[in-house]
């Protein structure tokens, strides 16, 4: 070893490194009491390797000062050498406990930062391994599902049409193309699939039990929000919720746990410190419930009930095909008890099995526009099964439940449920006959009997709804207001989403459908809610209805946006953009569902730009065509009125007429001013008050022509054309 690596003659080293250099992988000097690289840093120099590998022996010399120490360092503390007996005194104990400490936090943090990065490379390979396998027809565990010719999600195909159109453009836009299309073929994926995660039941040893003061504080819970769905659903007796709470294994009907487990599970506030624990165990219970076979199979009232309640608002169950299972076995399980016949004892249970039927008419609707799939319950089957009774349905008032009001729902009475319910009902019916004229084959009814009848159900029920809210609004609390509101926007987005698949194809109504599909959109914002909410209909609806309208407006602006205004462009990509903001706004709500509603947030993100930059691709393009073949308006202009201020000769009647008259690019003015009204030209172009001043020394000049000969000749103005009147003119004669 060289001798500027050894240490310096006369102090006293340790045999090995110290454990900062040793962990650092630094070359120590091993110095006693401190190394050169622990020296300028406060605390010990630990070399605790000498303290535990080197035993005392005989031949080992003790320590003894060397001659350039002096007496008063024995009188300090001299730090031990590798081979003599350390005494275990506290703060050598202490120091060794320290380093382990400071090892043990630095290896576990370590190991914490590498399982997340794990756990999120595998969340990220897991979504897309789930959508490459969707889109593998050979795996058998993931089929592809039917979808009918004529239905709501047609918009995938139609945007994969429009995506390869799109002229192409320099520049990175082929990734951009690459991502669009990677995106619809995850839309694709999750309309046409049907699957259930199996690692759910993995870590389930068995129903949670809780202690029975937790058991019975749910218990109240329940009962307290259980009147949100009376109309619908049976609430289970007293008895029956203890076992439920107590005993789940005893509980013969499964679904019991089912419906019982969900409310709850709806309840859980995400505010809550142990929200995580709560909302696992109670969605295990879920899951574990499922399991039996039976609340598929046997026909039975709390089976149709738990199986509605799953497709409508549960995250779990979000996939519109699994959705449409649902409704499927409910619908088929319905049909089975009669559940539309008055075969009940009491008429209170008749009206719940009537109010349950129509639920489920109205799922089954909206499944069978969605998919272009036949009906469960057939229009032509169920026209005569009566609705309701009025006064049975004014038990639905969800907005008055306790989440929404601080006064006893019992204290307050509102219609607006009730005609909610019975609205919805209405626009099922119609939902029907629009499915069976976009069937194949022959309709009894025509398209335009059908946008009739969706006009006047729309003006009918925003009338009759906004009455409601007028009269009860200074009854009302602000948040109870905002759920009726979400009600009506909610009823409007779904008559706006079947006017766009009703019009779809139609030329002559390509412009009110485009229109819809704007409004649609502006909706967005109102309509951001969660499975705590009831009037916002399926939460399905909420995570895939919007592309129907946003995939409407992204058409126009790649295939239409020449015949349109820079304003209504930039409108219509607002829209788009309030998409962006709208999924969002659903994570924050949609706790179970963040990560699917951020992969629909970035469908919607990829799009936006999509269509940005095939904008500004084509005003560059139509910006540089206009530079090299049409020289700027002002030096024209400009031109024009330096002939007259310098006194050129104006041409005469002889030497050409309006008809003959050209720009300098050779094009023919004439036509131009013949396409034009003749009021246009109230308002002339501006010019500066130089030019003005000019123009007007010009015509004072002795030496201009006599007034005959000017009638016939050509003034400067009529040579400078009116661009934006005439810009404006037939952008508005487009819209209108």
């Amino acid at each position: 070893m060289s001798s500027g690596s050894d240490p310096v003659q006369g102090t006293q080293v340790a045999r090995f490194a110290c454990d900062y250099c040793r962990q650092k992988k630094f070359r120590c000097s091993r110095e006693l009491p401190k190394c050169s690289a622990c020296l300028p840093w406060p605390g010990p120099c630990n070399y605790s390797r000498d303290r535990l590998k080197s035993a005392p022996t005989q031949s080992q010399p003790s320590s003894v000062p060397t001659h350039g120490q002096s007496q008063t360092q024995g009188s300090e503390p001299t730090p031990q050498l590798a081979g003599t007996r350390i005494d275990p005194t506290v703060e050598s104990r202490l120091c060794r406990i320290e380093h382990k400490l400071d090892r043990l936090s630095s290896l576990v943090e370590n190991a914490v930062l590498r399982a997340a990065s794990e756990k999120e490379s595998e969340s990220v390979a897991h979504t897309v391994s789930r959508a490459n396998q969707a889109n593998s027809q050979t795996d058998p565990r993931v089929p592809k599902l039917f979808i009918g010719e004529s239905h709501s999600f047609s918009f995938v195909k139609e945007a994969t049409e429009n995506i390869r159109s799109t002229p192409g453009i320099p520049g990175p836009s082929s990734q951009q193309e690459t991502d669009a299309q990677s995106e619809l073929q995850f839309l694709s994926t999750s309309l046409t699939t049907a699957t259930v995660e199996p690692g759910h039941n993995a870590h389930m040893s068995g129903f949670y039990v809780p202690s029975r003061a937790i058991g019975y504080k749910l218990i109240g819970t329940f009962l307290e929000h259980a009147p949100k769905g009376e109309p619908f659903f049976v609430t289970p007796s007293e008895e029956l919720l203890k076992q439920i709470v107590f005993n789940p294994d005893k509980v013969s009907q499964k679904a019991w746990l089912v419906f019982f487990n969900y409310i709850m599970l709806a309840q859980v506030s995400p505010e809550k410190q142990d929200h995580g624990e709560e909302t696992a165990r109670f969605r295990q219970n879920l899951r574990i419930a499922l399991n039996d076979s039976r609340i598929f199979l046997e026909p039975r009232q709390v089976n149709v009930q738990a199986l509605a309640l799953l497709a409508v608002h549960g995250e779990d169950y979000a996939s519109p095909n699994l959705s449409w299972m649902l409704v499927g076995h409910a619908c088929r399980q319905a049909e089975a008890l009669g559940l539309h016949l008055p075969m009940h004892n009491d008429v209170e249970s008749y009206q719940r099995s009537l109010s349950m039927f129509w639920l489920l008419f109205v799922l089954d609707k909206s499944c069978a526009l969605a998919f272009g799939r036949s009906p469960f319950l057939p229009m032509n089957l169920y026209r005569e099964v009566p609705l309701p009774d009025f006064s049975y349905l004014l038990k639905f008032r969800p907005h008055l439940d306790s989440e929404f009001s601080s006064a006893s729902p019992a204290a307050r009475s509102s219609e607006f449920g009730a005609h909610f319910f019975t609205r919805g009902i209405e626009l099922a019916r119609i939902m029907g006959l629009v499915v069976d004229t976009l069937a194949p084959g022959s309709s009894p009814t025509s398209r335009e009997t059908i946008k009739l009848q969706l006009e006047e159900w729309s003006t009918q029920t925003k009338k009759i709804l906004d009455e409601i809210i007028d009269a009860d609004r200074h009854l009302l609390e602000p948040t109870q207001l905002q759920e009726m509101s979400l009600g009506l926007n909610s009823l409007r987005f779904q008559y706006l989403h079947v006017v766009i698949v009703l019009l779809k194809g139609d030329k002559s109504s390509s412009n009110q459908r485009l229109e819809c599909a704007r409004e649609a959109l502006f909706l967005l914002p109102s309509i951001v809610s969660n499975w705590s909410s009831v009037y916002n209909g399926v939460v399905w609806h909420l995570l895939y209805y919007p592309f129907i309208p946003f995939f409407a407006v992204f058409e126009n602006l790649v295939h239409s946006s020449t015949f349109q205004t820079s304003a209504t462009i930039d409108h219509d990509l607002g829209l788009l953009a309030t998409t962006v903001s709208y999924f969002s706004s659903m994570r924050d709500q949609m706790q179970l569902l963040a990560i699917l509603c951020t992969r629909l947030e970035n469908v919607a993100i990829v799009f936006l730009e999509l269509a940005r930059r095939h904008m500004r691709h084509r005003h560059s393009a139509i910006n540089k065509t206009l530079d090299s073949s049409w020289p700027p308006l002002n030096s024209r202009a400009e031109k024009h009125v330096e002939e007259v201020s310098t006194g050129d000769a104006l041409p005469s009647p002889s030497q050409g007429t309006l008809d003959d008259f050209t720009l300098d690019d050779g094009l023919d003015i004439g036509n131009f001013l013949n396409w034009l009204p003749a009021d246009i030209f109230t308002s002339g172009p501006s010019l500066g008050l130089e030019s003005r001043q000019n123009l007007g020394s010009a015509s004072r000049k002795p030496e201009a022509s006599s007034t005959a000969d000017l009638r016939g000749r050509k003034r400067p103005f009529d040579a400078i054309f009116d661009w934006f009147s005439w810009d404006t003119y037939y952008a508005d004669m487009h819209f209108h």
